[in-house]
């Protein structure tokens, strides 16, 4: 990838992700797509590694050890110096520290807001007996507490105990979601890198990956203090290569969600990542339920994103395969990438 082709990248996650919900990361972002000195050094890795949360999170982890004070008192004290410069002298002035970062993390959000929409289109599905569930990109596991967090969808009801550490508030804009509990028996993460919450430096890892100035800290928090005691089994391995070999492990009704996670991985993978639940599905029903950008997700018809301010809305889509092929595709809702608002079609 070019530096004008970098550059681009930066301007257009500014403007799409940041703009509108997080006034800190803009400013970032737009510095970082305007310095030449910092799009060089990104150029030296892989391509899977140039997505721009990469980048933020591995500073913010420098923020969270105290190395960045300055950086620091802006995330965190509200500051007014400009992030901008701070942050690109952050860069310029660490690049010896930050390079094996952004070639060993990945960016491993997955963010506890998404089970306000996991929720329902796991509860849409239409299961005659109980299935296992295969979480792809899990990170930490935290979107598989679903069941032990609250989650308040206004007048439309709410999902799980009052009493919860996690407090999910979602606005839903159109149609009423199901609440109800998916028959699921079991739920299994799988990862390239699964995170221990036990451990310290994944435990801040995750916490750096949280947009600092987005009201999701203490949540976040929560949602890694619940996740270290999650009954689930982790398995490490690559979507494409490893998936195939869990599957054959399974028996009986699979279900499998993504949560921005095959985004990051390569577009001549996505369509690959669909064939391998075909294949799986030869022996057993398998369901797909998917948060991911718009175009991940092949099988899924298009449907226009609703108008509603902010940064787009995220896909959350039902893919069910059966012997061998896909036998339904809907999209059932459009999103808050982080679990703000729910626009739900089914």
């Amino acid at each position: 990838m070019t530096s004008v082709d970098l550059a681009e990248l930066w301007s257009t996650f500014s403007e799409n992700e940041c703009r509108g919900y997080s006034p800190l990361y803009e400013k970032i972002t737009r510095a970082v797509a305007n310095n030449a000195e910092v799009l060089k050094f990104l150029k030296i890795s892989p391509s899977d590694k140039l997505h721009p949360n990469l980048l933020l999170a591995a500073v913010h982890e420098r923020v969270l050890r105290g190395l960045e004070p300055e950086l620091f008192d802006i995330y965190y004290n509200n500051a007014t110096s400009d992030v901008g410069d701070a942050f690109i002298a952050c860069v310029l002035n660490s690049m010896d520290d930050l390079a094996p970062i952004l070639d060993t993390r990945f960016v491993q959000t997955n963010e506890i807001g998404r089970v306000s929409a996991l929720v329902p289109a796991l509860a849409s599905l239409q299961m005659q007996e109980e299935a296992t569930l295969v979480d792809v990109g899990t990170s930490a596991g935290l979107t598989l507490t679903r069941d032990s967090c609250f989650v308040d969808y206004g007048s439309l009801g709410t999902y799980g105990s009052k009493d919860s550490s996690v407090q999910i508030r979602c606005d839903v804009l159109h149609g009423e979601p199901p609440l109800m509990r998916a028959p699921i028996k079991k739920q299994i993460g799988f990862d390239r890198n699964p995170i221990d919450t036990r451990n310290p430096d994944d435990y801040r890892w995750m916490q750096a990956c949280v947009w600092p100035d987005t009201g999701r800290t203490e949540r976040t928090n929560a949602a890694l203090d619940q996740a270290s005691h999650l009954d689930v089994q982790f398995v490490k391995g690559d979507a494409i290569a490893d998936l195939p070999n869990l599957f054959e492990r399974i028996d009986g009704p699979l279900v499998v969600t993504t949560t921005w996670a095959l985004v990051y991985a390569p577009m001549d993978t996505w369509e690959l990542f669909g064939q391998h639940l075909a294949e799986a599905s030869r022996q057993r029903p398998v369901y797909w339920i998917s948060a991911e950008a718009e175009g991940v997700v092949t099988p899924l018809p298009h449907v226009p994103m609703p108008s509603v301010e902010g940064p787009p809305g995220t896909v959350i889509g039902s893919v069910t395969y059966e012997n061998g092929s896909v036998s339904s595709a809907k999209v059932l809702a459009h999103a808050h990438s982080h679990g703000k608002w729910l626009w739900w079609y089914d």
